[in-house]
């Protein structure tokens, strides 16, 4: 088995993804899905700090409601541009919702592709 390895990711995004780990590691969830979501969590997480770093995104995406709101419809535009198919998309979305949740901000309610 060919192990990739992957980029740190920047502070504060390594602290979030670490207590979202933590969060997500008592949830009754089967552990496919708890991993599926990590690595979902952790593309959002790199996606964010990148669109962050470049002042895509305004205000503080992992802290305030309205901004994770906006971060989620554009990170919804970003997979949709990049081709990935509805289901992705949606399953995508399930597990940002899911981080948003358990940080305690709440659902960004961005529109599933398949609803």
């Amino acid at each position: 088995m060919t192990v990739r390895s992957r980029a740190a990711l920047p502070q504060p995004y390594d602290g979030m993804y670490a207590a979202y780990a933590t969060a997500l590691s008592g949830a009754r969830l089967a552990e496919s899905s708890k991993s599926r979501y990590l690595n979902r969590v952790r593309a959002f997480l790199t996606w964010t700090a990148e669109a962050s770093a470049r002042g895509a995104l305004g205000r503080d995406p992992l802290g305030d409601m309205a901004a994770a709101v906006g971060a989620a419809h554009r990170y919804q535009r970003h997979l949709r541009d990049g081709g990935y198919a509805p289901a992705t998309i949606d399953g995508m979305l399930a597990a940002v919702d899911d981080f948003y949740a358990r940080r305690g901000i709440g659902a960004t309610g961005a529109r599933r592709e398949r609803s």
